[in-house]
């Protein structure tokens, strides 16, 4: 394990211990734990997402919340110590870019606090890093999603359903880098038990985190394949209307294989 790597954070998670320069808009994050004060996030949100509905912008904002799963996976595997993620920690800030939207979390406290030290225990009870997991998917994910979800009359598996291929692709990542073989095992320890926590802990009937891989030809490293994604991510339904990714699960095995035709027509000039 090593430094925490806060160039990471904020590429991959948008998380700083610094505000932004110019947000249009800002919230603590506990608040978004009420469906009313969610709701005036998803308007605000909504006047530069320009998606076709509350719903939708309610669904697209899990874009922004992955950032939060990934930034609690990486610190409990690959670093030597963790930064408070909690909604307590954190205001939420909006900022627009050339018309487009990004979040960022803004850490109110940025001080790094070592973890536990391992204890050997028997087999049937959780390590550290489960217990941290566990309590940062019920504790604090959960409330947030169901807050944001009921403002925007969303539905609660879709929310969560977009942050499976993200956590996957995090997996997948993070194995490829040069990492030890301890780090190896934590970021798999950590994968296996977010997908297999129990359906209710998350509010749901099923577990979404885990779904069953389908490849499809990628079209980005011809001759090689990539995932297709488990649910529509709604990239159509916002800004005014845009073709569905590459990888969406809604189209037809004749509309992805036009898609790829296009692609490479693109990249060949």
């Amino acid at each position: 394990m090593g430094a925490i790597n806060y160039t990471w954070l904020q590429q991959y998670g948008r998380i700083t211990t610094e505000p932004g320069d110019e947000p249009v808009w800002e919230i603590h994050m506990t608040e978004l734990r009420q469906p009313e004060k969610a709701r005036e996030l998803l308007d605000v949100y909504n006047k530069h997402l320009q998606a076709d509905s509350i719903r939708s912008a309610a669904v697209y904002f899990m874009h922004s919340v992955r950032g939060l799963m990934l930034g609690i996976h990486y610190m409990t595997a690959l670093c030597d110590t963790w930064l408070d993620l909690s909604l307590e920690n954190m205001k939420l800030q909006l900022e627009v870019q050339d018309g487009r939207t990004a979040f960022r979390f803004q850490l109110l406290d940025g001080t790094e606090h070592p973890h536990p030290a391992p204890v050997l225990i028997d087999a049937a009870q959780s390590s550290w890093r489960k217990d941290i997991l566990t309590t940062y998917y019920t504790e604090q994910l959960r409330p947030l999603i169901e807050g944001v979800a009921s403002a925007g009359e969303a539905n609660l598996g879709q929310m969560w359903s977009q942050l499976a291929s993200m956590l996957r692709w995090y997996k997948t990542t993070a194995l490829q880098m040069n990492i030890e073989e301890a780090e190896r095992e934590a970021v798999m320890e950590g994968y296996e038990h977010v997908i297999a926590l129990p359906a209710s802990l998350l509010g749901l009937k099923k577990n979404l985190l885990s779904f069953k891989p389908v490849e499809i030809d990628n079209p980005h490293q011809p001759g090689e394949t990539m995932l297709m994604k488990p649910v529509c991510c709604l990239h159509h339904q916002v800004y005014g209307g845009q073709n569905y990714c590459y990888s969406c699960p809604k189209l037809s095995k004749a509309e992805r294989q036009k898609r790829y035709d296009d692609i490479l027509a693109a990249k060949s000039g």
